[in-house]
């Protein structure tokens, strides 16, 4: 038995479902892919991100894929604006009230600021909108250049913050397999497993169960949490 089918049978005792509720702006989708790495996400996370949708005064945070766009949509250009005239110091500690660092050194740059460079850089390639965003997953050649950008902002590490991105800007097929997973995989096959090939496993194993990287990947995340 190959990995793939290990790992086919082992999800056997998970709950796979279909994509739920996401981010419906722009610059909630920035600020979950960067302050979840190395983080709680029911304790930090996701209550960062509430804390700038109360500031902003955005409508309708999360939608079903069917009802996106919502109505007020917020351009990415303005998540920019408001952080760049609070500075991402006072931003981080006034308005997200989360100081977090993107590497666990005081000298780190904070993760607010990394969350600017994040749409500052998009903004620059024409990316206000979640369906800007996915005519830009479509264009490989442009996506290329664009995630060659990213992929300079402070805190980048392996690469599974800019793919946990673009699975919150709608991309299904993008996974980012963090360290619950990658525990999971460990305990499965019997053996240490890179990031790498986590999300090709991951990505053989879904089309094997007939669902989308993103339905598998968060599966093994939501019973590792619940474990």
């Amino acid at each position: 038995m190959d990995d793939a089918s290990r790992i086919v049978d082992a999800a056997g005792h998970l709950a796979i479902k279909p994509r739920g509720p996401r981010w419906a702006h722009a610059a909630l989708c920035v600020l979950d892919a960067v302050f979840s790495i190395n983080a709680h996400y029911e304790r930090h996370t996701v209550p960062t991100c509430y804390r700038y949708v109360t500031w902003a005064g955005l409508s309708a945070p999360l939608a079903d894929s069917a009802h996106l766009p919502v109505v007020g949509e917020q351009p990415l250009g303005d998540f920019v604006t408001h952080i760049q005239i609070q500075g991402e110091v006072t931003f981080s500690a006034q308005v997200l009230k989360n100081n977090q660092r993107t590497w666990a050194k005081r000298s780190a740059p904070l993760k607010g600021e990394a969350a600017r460079r994040y749409a500052e850089i998009l903004v620059a390639h024409g990316i206000e909108t979640l369906a800007e965003a996915n005519v830009l997953l479509a264009d490989l050649d442009r996506l290329k250049v664009v995630e060659q950008a990213l992929a300079s902002v402070a805190g980048h590490g392996s690469g599974a913050r800019l793919a946990y991105l673009w699975m919150l800007l709608g991309d299904d097929s993008r996974i980012k397999p963090d360290r619950m997973v990658l525990r999971w995989l460990q305990a499965v096959l019997h053996r240490a497993v890179t990031m790498p090939d986590a999300i090709r496993l991951i990505t053989e194993a879904a089309a094997r169960l007939a669902c989308a990287p993103w339905e598998l990947d968060h599966a093994i995340w939501e019973h590792q949490r619940n474990s």
